[in-house]
């Protein structure tokens, strides 16, 4: 037989048609066992294995289709029937039936798919392109997702309801050991520990933080005795996998949490690290939770105590590297707020990070804290290094994004897609969307800025300097009415000053304008020079914007690292000082750091 009369022979077997609809009946298989296997909490080999068997069925139904032919009698061999009493021309509208079927069943399956599909991620949102809508990072789809697990706060069960920051603690180290694991997805402490001291349930908490499994528990603690609980939930039906009660002493508290976090594991089926949770004096453990307690309360008095609580903790224990780095972030608060002497805080600091970093060199945090100290030393080099290293070992860790986010030699653009994976890993961390804003301003996407200021804004309604934030965007959109009426509600009187200049300085011109400078320049200009700088350079009077900036560079200005973006800034860029200004200051160029935010 030649080929064309083989064709013919195959088209008259309908073993074309008989293909065509084995292929189009699989795909429907396949994507309708895609939805109903994860409901019976099927694995992921299960789908595999189907895949497989009908690829395998795919040759054999071929053959079966030649060989076969369907007669009123039944199935026989086609060799064996006549061509006068074949009913291959029925075979083959039966075949078109069942095409059209299962097309119409595949295009109903794929509507659904995409339909879900935005209406979980919203329509993708360009980087480079302004939109109309500001859209927040898809959450993962659930089969990224399946080994995810939030670790609520666990709950203080002790009689006289005081031991809140050892509740606290507790649940947090759990949560920290289990964040280094790479075959887990931990939500973050901010947006798990959101729902504490609140009847939620469970269900809801899992779909808020885009979790399918949590943590839960509870701490008793009379005298040196601990009971503690802790139960691990799956969210979509309520099932508890695993729960446990600990009757220990205070001494055994790091053992307690090894077995929690092996426990939590074994059930995810996901392997622990070889590294174990670090242990500490019991005493010293105890005085370092207090300190960090007192830290995230971040008033004068509060910082003060931890500083003396977390000097205790070492003097009785200095080889835990959390109470080192502890440490240097309540000496930089009390710095930022000016509580203590600069200088002294800077050499404390420094020491407490380099401690903290040679106790443990794969502590992802301190290194990234390191960074940020860098960049406020206007050391970008040595902020990248330590950057670089700390993504190396948490790449997903929101916190060290955020530190990361801040480093002023990425493009703007990465930037903001770092802080968007951050508000992705911890969506309950509503600051994230201050910073976010911040750089859609730097960016000059101002409607963006707007939007995701005014969304912090509403958690945080009277933090300082936000309504001065807020004017100086709608002034840059032209909405003069609105950025007055903003500066209006700020209550910081330096902030409201400085919000108040740019308005002014922006909306209008002339003397009005030359005023409010001259106000604030005599007022606050010392304070901080680089924002006199500003001034001048939008007004483009370049000689009086270089002058300012030379003082702010005498002054070391932690605001100069945004000078290579600051929108401000334009109208210097043409002048042959902003190269010598910018290589003065040791600027370097664009970063090569490398992230991935897969």
């Amino acid at each position: 037989m030649n080929f064309k009369n083989h064709f013919e022979e195959l088209k008259r077997r309908n073993v074309f048609k008989a293909a065509l609809a084995y292929l189009v009946v699989s795909w429907v298989i396949v994507q309708v066992a895609s939805i109903v296997f994860p409901a019976f909490k099927a694995t992921p080999g299960a789908l595999r294995t189907l895949i497989l068997v009908l690829v395998i069925g795919f040759p054999v139904w071929l053959i079966f289709a030649w060989v076969y032919e369907v007669t009123p009698d039944g199935l026989k061999k086609t060799k064996a029937v006549a061509r006068n009493e074949s009913i291959t021309g029925e075979t083959s509208k039966k075949f078109n039936q069942i095409i059209l079927g299962a097309l119409i069943v595949a295009i109903v399956l794929l509507a659904v798919n995409v339909y879900g599909t935005y209406t979980r991620n919203g329509p993708e949102v360009s980087d480079t392109k302004p939109d109309k809508s500001e859209n927040i990072p898809a959450i993962d789809s659930e089969s990224d997702q399946e080994k995810s697990v939030a670790v609520l706060a666990f709950a203080d069960m002790s009689p006289e309801k005081d031991q809140e920051y050892f509740s606290d603690g507790i649940s947090e180290e759990i949560l920290n050991y289990l964040a280094k694991n790479p075959e887990l997805s931990v939500i973050s402490r901010t947006s798990s520990f959101s729902f504490k001291g609140k009847d939620t349930d469970i269900r809801e908490i899992g779909k808020k933080l885009n979790a399918n499994y949590v943590l839960e528990g509870s701490v008793r603690k009379a005298d040196s005795t601990l009971r503690i609980t802790a139960q691990l939930i799956h969210v979509d039906d309520g099932a508890h996998l695993w729960s446990e009660t600990y009757d220990r002493k205070m001494d055994d508290i790091f053992s307690i949490q090894d077995e929690i976090a092996e426990a939590v594991t074994k059930n995810l089926e996901a392997s622990l690290l070889g590294k174990e949770i670090a242990e500490v004096d019991t005493e010293a453990y105890n005085k370092y939770l207090q300190a960090k307690h007192l830290w995230n309360q971040y008033t004068q008095e509060s910082l003060e105590n931890a500083d003396k609580l977390i000097n205790e903790s070492i003097e009785i224990d200095d080889n835990y590297a959390p109470a080192w780095l502890m440490l240097a972030i309540i000496k930089d608060s009390r710095r930022n707020m000016n509580f203590i002497n600069r200088e002294s805080a800077a050499k404390d600091i420094d020491k407490a990070i380099d401690k903290a970093i040679s106790l443990d060199p794969e502590y992802a945090e301190a290194y990234a804290f390191a960074g940020r100290i860098a960049l406020r030393n206007i050391n970008y080099t040595k902020a990248e290094i330590n950057f670089k290293k700390a993504l190396e070992l948490a790449p997903r860790n929101p916190d060290v994004l955020i530190l990361v986010s801040q480093l002023p030699t990425l493009d703007i653009k990465v930037r903001i897609r770092i802080v968007k994976k951050a508000i992705e890993l911890d969506p309950l961390e509503y600051i994230n969307y201050y910073r976010l804003s911040y750089l859609y301003f730097l960016d000059e996407q101002y409607e963006k800025a707007l939007k995701t200021q005014e969304k912090y804004m509403l958690y945080y309604p009277n933090s300082m300097g936000d309504y001065a934030g807020k004017a100086e965007i709608l002034a840059q959109l032209g909405k003069e009415r609105e950025a007055l009426e903003a500066l209006e509600k700020e209550k910081d009187e330096f902030l409201k000053a400085y919000g108040n200049a740019m308005v002014t300085m922006i909306l209008y011109a002339g003397e009005k304008t030359d005023q409010t400078i001259e106000t604030f320049k005599t007022k606050y200009g010392q304070q901080d020079p680089y924002m006199v700088a500003q001034m001048y350079a939008w007004q483009n009077k370049k000689d009086k914007a270089f002058e300012w900036l030379g003082k702010a560079y005498k002054v070391e200005s932690v605001n100069l690292v945004q000078i290579m973006d600051d929108p401000y800034m334009k109208n210097l860029k043409n002048d042959r000082r902003w190269e010598e200004f910018v290589e003065k200051i040791g600027f370097p160029q664009k970063s090569n750091l490398e992230i991935n935010l897969d």
